[in-house]
């Protein structure tokens, strides 16, 4: 996530009690709109959050998110459609680019399993991590690996949040609040260079989806096997990072 940021629960929208007149209503509606952008909630947020409450000083817009959010403006070579390469001339042209200064990633580790995890992120350090890394991009400078205590989830929790995009296995709960999406993924390091090194497209739910569960477990949903058409041993982590949380109940909104 980016900086200390973590996901926005999804939850139904909020009523307005009693008989809201149609000013009510209009004022109501606006402000879910322009909240409706906020993807992000600071630590304390999130903990209003998941214990029920209303979520205080929530911005009217994206900002926060802007916050993290850093950008530069790079020089790129302009490619002829004729010859496919770059001009004799060397033409270049400026290209904004935007990336997170700050970024914290969760783990839910197996006892004893703490340096094997280590040396697989000082690996991603080393050789950089997601699309285009080959030129530059997905670059780790500085790697800290902190214990975490955990979030202050509420004793009735009667559901959860994830913190991770995931595949729902057969028996996961159905009842909840989601959005989905459709991975378009890719193999990396040596398979990357097949004719078929794209994965096929898989529909996940996001990270902040919710879904009630009265006894949360330690994980839901699945690995993904025949994912590549040209490597049948490939597989897709879909597995979701769930943190108890208080939902509304059922038949009701908050």
């Amino acid at each position: 996530f980016p900086g200390d940021l973590l996901p926005r629960p999804l939850l139904p929208p909020s009523p307005e009690h009693g008989s809201p007149s149609l000013q009510q209503q209009k004022e109501a509606f606006d402000r879910g709109k322009k909240t409706k952008a906020v993807t992000h909630l600071s630590p304390e947020q999130f903990a209003q959050a998941i214990k029920g409450e209303e979520i205080g000083d929530l911005p009217q817009g994206p900002q926060q998110q802007r916050i993290a959010e850093q950008r530069r403006v790079t020089l790129k070579n302009q490619i002829s459609r004729l010859t496919g390469t770059t001009g004799e001339e060397g033409q270049l042209f400026p290209f904004e680019e935007f990336y997170w200064d700050t970024v914290t990633v969760y783990l839910k580790l197996e006892q004893g399993f703490l340096d094997t995890a280590q040396r697989l992120f000082e690996y991603l350090r080393d050789a950089g991590y997601g699309k285009r890394k080959s030129v530059g991009y997905g670059q780790v400078k500085h790697l800290t690996l902190e214990s975490f205590p955990g979030f202050p989830s509420p004793q009735d929790a009667n559901g959860f949040i994830s913190l991770s995009n995931f595949v729902p296995a057969r028996h996961d709960p159905t009842t909840g609040n989601w959005r989905c999406l459709v991975k378009y993924g890719k193999m990396g390091e040596e398979y990357s260079q097949e004719d078929m090194a794209f994965k096929r497209p898989l529909l996940m739910f996001e990270a902040g989806s919710t879904f009630y569960d009265p006894c949360c477990r330690d994980f839901y949903g699945r690995l993904v096997s025949h994912i590549s058409v040209s490597q049948p041993h490939v597989v897709q982590y879909g597995f979701a990072l769930p943190v108890p949380m208080k939902l509304p109940e059922l038949g009701t909104t908050i």
